[in-house]
């Protein structure tokens, strides 16, 4: 490995986080290099047109060239080709349906899915809608998202079932829960009998990029080891976020188990829609 290529993005990510200039005795120590070795690497990054230097202040920033290339990659970004393996992954490990969501407006648009192997299952069609606060997917992203965006969804609550959020107030208390436990869990909110699990895909920053959920006849999954289908839903999320590189290494930690609840729905002989 390039060590001095090293060091560079190392001082690039310092100042490319940092929420101000910075002056050369904050980044050497920050970046743990001596003085010396960060502004010869400085001076290099501000040739190359990555670092803006303020000579009044003697201090240091990160230009647009990044932000320039980084969308440049995002726009080429296909998401359901990095999620596809993983999506496959999960339903085989879980049995179940799985899919990959985007929020879009309200709503959550599906962008790709994966069959379970039961005749039972739940049914959802690429480019099909749900509303967001009743999808587990949907939730997993509203849970990241800016409030106002939280509070528009809020203005538009339509009751499908029982389980429905019905108030601003009770989907803000479900949205801290699932930024507590770091996945999201609807039961029978979209579809009685459906039961369904999601993670949010994002960024190091935080934007929300998409979710990854597993969804199926309430009583069938509550009959299997239900830490570990959470478990397999925070993994595949992981890896999507591993393979888009925004992780190094890692894997995700096995996540809680939940009170299971008692299912009151029967495992159903008719398509559902997706939780």
């Amino acid at each position: 490995m390039e060590t001095t290529v090293v060091k560079g993005l190392r001082v690039l990510e310092a100042l490319a986080m940092s929420q101000g200039d910075r002056s050369l005795t904050d980044l050497a120590a920050e970046c743990g290099m001596s003085k010396s070795n960060v502004h010869r690497l400085l001076r290099t990054l501000e040739e190359c047109g990555y670092v803006r230097r303020n000579a009044d202040t003697r201090t240091y920033k990160a230009s647009l060239r990044l932000w320039e290339l980084g969308l440049r990659v995002f726009s080429r970004l296909d998401l359901r080709a990095y999620a596809r393996p993983h999506l496959v992954e999960l339903a085989e490990a879980t049995e179940e349906t799985t899919h990959l969501s985007v929020f879009d407006g309200e709503a959550v648009l599906y962008l790709d899915k994966v069959d379970g192997i039961h005749a039972v299952r739940t049914y959802v069609n690429v480019g099909d809608r749900a509303p967001a606060y009743c999808s587990s997917t949907g939730k997993a992203m509203l849970a990241y998202l800016p409030d106002e965006v939280v509070e528009r969804v809020s203005k538009n609550l339509k009751r499908f079932t029982d389980n429905t959020v019905r108030t601003p107030a009770q989907l803000r208390a479900d949205l801290a829960r699932i930024r507590e436990r770091g996945y999201s869990e609807t039961s029978g909110e979209y579809r009685a009998g459906v039961l369904g699990y999601s993670a949010a895909i994002r960024s190091p920053s935080g934007e929300v990029i998409g979710a990854i959920g597993v969804a199926g006849p309430e009583e069938r999954m509550r009959q299997r080891d239900v830490s570990k289908t959470i478990e397999a839903v925070l993994k595949a999320g992981h890896r999507i976020e591993t393979d888009l590189g925004f992780h190094a290494t890692g894997t995700s930690q096995a996540a809680p188990q939940p009170a299971a609840r008692k299912s009151s729905g029967k495992d159903r002989r008719q398509a559902a829609a997706a939780d």
